[in-house]
Order: structure tokens, then sequence, then C-alpha cells
């Protein structure tokens, strides 16, 4: 059964986790559909237990750092998280740009870790960067390898919002992408989510067959040319299966996975 408080006080918080910055009551209860008053008891007793924090000066409010702390302890219990840090290091040390992780979540793709290289000007997407899964390497990574009743559930839901004009647009023609993505073990985002990015990933295994998260690499696409995708794509689909079987995947359950996702 649903307790509407809690439900109203979730859709406050992931409101308030969309904005860019500080949000004042009025514009939260506009957002959320709520009048004025109700919102405001919410967000003071959510305030109490560090939930959302007041600017004492403009009386705007943001994410608490309790929200940050629990998120912290939810990403330490995610074993791939650990095991995968070493993988994104190497993947930034031998590429000389940024690598990332992504877990599926909420029909997106969820970065849960990222590793910078020493120098240079790197692609970021901060921790916690929510990504469509139809215009991003990880995003395809992860979704071409769901179970077929998953996979249809989340592809009969999206938008294909055009972010730029790279984007896939339509249903077939990601199903087509997404079967290519599943004969080769590894996604590309030429410049489809951000212009002037280029990325590749490849999808991560558990010890089932099942997608336990996907790694990839992102950089500026002046940087990254198609000779340097081609190397990337060996170098990445390797460390993927490596990380897949230090998981416990077994190489000759990859078949049966594969055809499975189909």
């Amino acid at each position: 059964m649903e307790i509407r408080s809690v439900s109203k006080a979730i859709r406050l918080l992931e409101t308030l986790g969309r904005e860019p910055g500080a949000v004042g009551v009025s514009e939260l209860a506009r957002q959320v559909e709520m009048d004025k008053s109700s919102v405001s008891r919410m967000l003071r007793t959510l305030e109490q237990s560090g939930f959302v924090a007041q600017d004492p000066v403009t009386q705007r409010y943001t994410l608490g750092i309790t929200l940050g702390i629990l998120g912290h302890k939810a990403l330490r219990r995610i074993d791939l998280r650990s095991s995968a840090r070493p993988t994104l290091e190497r993947l930034a040390e031998r590429t000389g740009e940024c690598s990332h992780m992504a877990i599926l979540a909420d029909g997106r793709a969820f970065y849960v870790d990222q590793a910078a290289p020493d120098r240079g000007v790197i692609v970021d997407a901060p921790i916690g960067t929510l990504a469509p899964l139809y215009c991003t390497a990880l995003g395809k990574s992860l979704l071409a390898f769901q179970p077929l009743r998953i996979r249809e559930a989340i592809l009969a839901a999206l938008a294909f919002e055009p972010f730029t004009r790279r984007t896939i647009r339509d249903r077939a023609a990601l199903e087509g992408h997404l079967a290519q993505v599943r004969r080769n073990r590894v996604a590309y985002d030429d410049e489809e989510f951000s212009i002037g990015v280029r990325c590749i990933a490849a999808p991560v295994f558990r010890h089932d067959g099942t997608v336990a998260g996907a790694i990839g690499v992102s950089g500026p696409s002046p940087r990254v040319t198609d000779d340097r995708m081609k190397d990337w794509e060996v170098l990445v689909r390797d460390e993927a299966a490596a990380l897949s079987r230090r998981l416990g995947f077994e190489d000759d359950k990859a078949a049966g996975a594969i055809v499975g996702a189909d």
C-alpha cells in the first residue's frame, strides 16, 4: 500500500535532485503540483533529518548531506564498483581519457564510478549522473543484454529525445543497433548524446550471465579518431571480459548469455 506522505516526500527529493541549484518553496510546489503550505511543512521535516538544506539568506532549498552519506553507503555496497576500480584506472591510464562505469537504474544508465587520467582535458560524467540508454555507449551496453521482457518494457517507454542530430530517433533503428552491440559485445556513442564527445563501452556480466553493469571510455571527438576507437574496442572489450571473469562469469556461458538476450 502506498503511503502518500512518503510518496510526496520522495517526489520533492527527486525534483530537488534534478535542479542544478537551490529552489524556492513556490517553485517546488508548482513542479510537484502540491500546495505551498504542504511543501513548506514537508521541507521543514526533511530538513530536520538532513535530507534537505535551506540557505539562511535566500530561504531556498537543496538536497542535504544525509542523502550524500546514504548514497555513498549504497555505492559501497555495490560489489561491481569495488571490483571494477582497477579496471577503470587501467583504462584511463592506457587511453589517456576518462573511464566510466554505470549500472541500470530507473530505465537509465546510472554512473557509479569513474577514473581520470593524470593530465589533459577530460570528458567528465560525475558519479550519480543518470543518462539515457539509447544514445550513450554505456546505456546501449546495459540495454542490449537485458532479458527480452525487460528490454521490451524499456523500449516501449523510451521517448527518443533528440539530443544531437546523430541521436537515434526511433525504436526500429535502436533495435538494429542493439543487435549489433550483442554481436560485437561493444557499443559506441558517436556524438549522439553530446556534440564533440565520442564514447565506447562494453557490458560486464555476473556469474549467472546477467548484466552487472558496463564500463567505457569517453573523450573529445577531435582526439578520439576512428583509429583510436578501433584500438579501444579491443581494449574495452577485453577489460570488460576480464572483469566479468573476476565476478564469476565463465567464458563458456557467454554464448548462452548473448543468445538469451534475444
